[in-house]
C-alpha cells in the first residue's frame, strides 16, 4: 500500500484497479476499510465491475449490473474475482463475476462464492428518443452544512441512546471511508426525527481528488459510493438498528458520455419503498452537480430492530444442513 498517495489516487490506483492474476481472474485489495466486521458492499460491487470491464470490448460501457450479496467477506484478506464471459454481440456484452476469498488456508480454488454480480456492457449508439427525470430540488452541497459541524452543535449527553449509537457508527465510518457525504437530512439519518415520508438525498464525492482521470472508473465510482446511501432510506424511524445488511443491489447507468469532475460532488436520492419482515426495499438515484442523471438504483436490506430468538442446538444443526453449510444472517 502506498501511503504517499492522495485518497483519490489510492481509491483509483489501489481499490479499484483490479490485477490480473490469470486468464480471466482479477485480485483486489482492501484498502479502506470503513466497517471493521466486513468489506463495504459497495467495494466489492466496485471491483467486480471493473474485473468485468476489463474483459469487455474496448469502447463499450456498462448499464446494468445486478447484485448478491451471498455472505459475510472477510476484511482481513483480498479477493478474486473470476469473471465468465458468458455473451458477445454486436451491441451488448454479458458478463457473470464471482468474487473468492484469498486467503493462506483458501486459495480461491476451494471456497465457495460469497457474491456474485451479473454485468452488462453496451456498444455506443445514438437515438432521438430521451426522457430524463428532474434533478430533486435540494440545497447545493456548499449550501449543506458539514455533517461533522452539525453533529459538533448537538449536545451529546442530551440525545437519546439511539441517536448517540448511529452517530458513533457515522463517524467511525467516514473517519475510515475514501467518501466526503454532506447529509441534507441529518436529524433522519441520526434518529433525531421521523422520516415519514421515506426520502434522503446526500452530496458525496471523494475526501482528495485524484491525479488521473476518472472517466475510466466513472461507473465503478457510483457505485462504490451507492451501497452506504440507499440503505440509510430504509432506516426511518428512531428505533434501535441491531443488524443492517445489503442482500442484493442493482444499478442502471446513464449517460455514459458525461463524467463529474474529480472534486465535484455527486447528488443521491434514496426512497424507502418498503420496510418490513426484516427486509427492506430501496429505490434512488444519482446525479451530477449539471441535474444530469447517471445512475438509477434498487436495493434490498437486511435489517434487525430487535435481537433474533436463540434456537436449539437441534434446530440450528437443521438450519445449517438446510442452509448448505452458508452463514445464517
Amino acid at each position: 500500500m502506498n501511503c504517499t498517495m492522495n485518497t483519490g489516487d489510492r481509491f483509483l490506483n489501489e481499490l479499484l484497479d483490479t490485477k490480473l492474476v490469470a486468464e480471466d481472474r482479477y485480485r483486489g485489495e482492501r484498502v479502506f476499510i470503513p466497517n471493521p466486521r466486513t468489506i463495504y458492499g459497495g467495494e466489492l460491487m466496485a471491483q467486480a465491475l471493473v474485473a468485468a470491464s476489463k474483459t469487455a470490448p474496448e469502447g463499450f460501457k456498462a448499464h446494468s449490473l445486478h447484485c448478491y450479496f451471498h455472505s459475510q467477506s472477510s476484511v482481513k484478506h483480498p479477493n478474486e474475482y473470476r469473471v465468465r464471459r458468458f455473451r458477445d454481440s454486436r451491441s451488448f456484452s454479458h458478463r457473470l463475476v464471482e468474487a473468492f476469498p484469498l486467503t493462506e488456508e483458501i486459495n480461491g480454488d476451494d471456497s465457495r462464492p460469497f457474491f456474485r454480480m451479473d454485468c452488462s456492457f453496451k456498444a455506443p449508439e445514438e437515438d432521438p428518443a430521451c426522457f430524463v427525470p428532474p434533478m430533486p430540488n435540494v440545497p447545493t452541497a456548499e449550501e449543506v452544512v458539514d455533517t461533522q459541524t452539525f453533529i459538533s452543535r448537538l449536545n451529546l449527553n442530551e440525545l437519546p441512546e439511539v441517536s448517540k449509537i448511529r452517530i458513533q457508527h457515522y463517524r467511525e465510518f467516514t473517519k475510515l471511508s475514501p467518501m466526503e457525504i454532506r447529509l441534507c437530512e441529518p436529524e433522519y439519518i441520526f434518529g433525531l426525527k421521523s422520516n415519514k415520508v421515506g426520502r434522503l438525498h446526500a452530496w458525496i464525492r471523494l475526501k482528495e481528488p485524484p491525479t488521473i482521470s476518472l472517466e475510466p472508473y466513472r461507473d465503478a465510482t457510483l457505485t462504490y459510493f451507492s451501497d452506504c446511501v440507499l440503505i440509510w432510506g430504509a432506516i426511518t424511524e428512531p428505533h434501535p438498528v441491531s443488524y443492517l445488511v445489503t442482500l442484493n443491489q442493482s444499478i442502471w447507468f446513464h449517460n455514459p458520455s458525461v463524467c463529474p469532475q474529480a472534486d465535484h460532488w455527486v447528488l443521491f436520492q434514496t426512497r424507502a419503498n418498503y420496510v418490513g419482515d426484516a427486509l427492506t426495499l430501496s429505490y434512488g438515484g444519482i446525479w451530477d452537480d449539471q441535474g444530469r442523471l447517471l445512475a438509477s438504483l434498487a436495493q434490498q436490506g437486511l435489517m434487525r430492530t430487535q435481537p433474533m430468538t436463540p434456537v436449539s442446538s437441534s434446530n440450528r444443526l437443521v438450519e445449517e444442513g438446510m442452509e448448505n453449510g452458508k452463514r445464517t444472517l
